[in-house]
């Protein structure tokens, strides 16, 4: 067993996620998946043939686990030379390189080959994030595009709403498209993750704004939340002006901005900077949130003004941190000043 799925367990025993019986099985099926693709070839000669595949295709509803799984192997410290990208953004990014290799005039089999070459040079595992093919120009390379990833030994793992057959579904000329999913199917190990519950809707309907920036289940709650108030397709980094110094908010979209603690803190920030950012900001997430000592006192109290700018003006916060609200550490010669905003907080999370 590797240490994804001890991570799972723990999670269960925390009551950070319920216990499923078909999240479970996925667990064990790409522990034992992950697991094999890691060994030599003289170890695979004992291993079930059910694992020789190369891909690891999992498919199911929304909001019921899927990423968080795949991320908690992917979080896996002894997977090495690996890569997790959203699978949209991934494809973005090699229809570039295959248009400054076109210039070279030589075949698509050959220029695919030699960008998987190059990506194996970096990634012997690829985990694939919302598998999905919306467009011809996808449909008509991917099938070059996986036997290069089979033949140079890469180990996908990806998500996706779809199962295989359902892709492309009503596509422009998806006839030829279908030759992939033969690939796919030939070349992975299928799981349908079969739950009849939303998790994801049901996390936003309780309505908790606080979470420990630790867990990874935390980290998808946040991206839940911020997909819920923003506009997922008008997301920009917003430049405002302070006297002549520039402050970027970061991910704006629809009056909702995404901060890690040390974008919004860790520079010479100031009361100033925050009052001007709330008059395009209603609502504000901080991840990453420290404990404190003497260390990082002027982390602090720029974090101080922070909450007093937001309290003050009822802007709605969501944030993670390395403990509980109430168990942050801090300066000492800020304590008696961080325990107002300790109780500020405390009633914003009430709230």
């Amino acid at each position: 067993m590797i240490g994804a799925s001890k991570v799972y367990d723990q999670l269960i025993k925390d009551n950070q996620i319920e216990t499923n019986a078909n999240q479970k099985n996925l667990v064990t099926e790409l522990d034992k998946f992950l697991s094999n693709n890691k060994k030599n070839f003289v170890q695979k000669l004992f291993q079930s043939k059910r694992y020789e595949k190369k891909c690891f295709y999992l498919h199911g509803g929304v909001g019921i686990g899927k990423t968080l799984i795949m991320d908690l192997f992917y979080n896996e410290p002894n997977l090495y030379k690996k890569r997790r990208v959203h699978f949209h953004e991934f494809m973005i990014d090699i229809h570039d390189q295959l248009h400054k290799l076109r210039s070279e005039k030589n075949s698509k089999d050959f220029i695919i080959s030699k960008l998987v070459k190059e990506i194996k040079l970096e990634s012997n595992f690829l985990f694939f994030d919302e598998f999905q093919v919306t467009n011809i120009a996808d449909a008509m390379i991917l099938g070059h595009l996986f036997e290069a990833f089979f033949k140079h030994n890469i180990t996908i793992i990806l998500t996706s709403n779809s199962s295989p057959e359902e892709l492309y579904k009503d596509g422009l000329q998806r006839d030829l498209f279908l030759p992939f999913i033969s690939l796919i199917r030939e070349n992975s190990l299928i799981h349908d993750l079969s739950i009849n519950i939303d998790y994801r809707t049901r996390s936003l309907s309780e309505g908790k704004n606080f979470f420990l920036s630790t867990s990874p289940v935390s980290k998808l709650k946040i991206k839940d939340i911020y997909d819920s108030h923003s506009n997922k397709t008008f997301i920009q980094d917003r430049v405002i002006s302070v006297k002549k110094r520039d402050f970027i908010v970061k991910n704006v979209s629809n009056n909702i901005a995404w901060f890690q603690f040390t974008e919004i803190c860790g520079d010479d920030r100031g009361t100033e900077d925050y009052l001007e950012m709330i008059k395009i900001v209603k609502i504000l997430i901080i991840e990453n949130v420290p404990s404190f000592d003497n260390s990082n006192a002027n982390l602090q109290e720029r974090f101080i003004n922070l909450i007093d700018v937001l309290y003050d003006n009822k802007i709605k916060l969501y944030l993670s941190s390395a403990k509980e609200i109430n168990k942050l550490g801090s300066a000492y010669h800020l304590k008696t000043k961080f325990n107002r905003t300790i109780s500020r907080l405390l009633e914003m999370k009430s709230q």
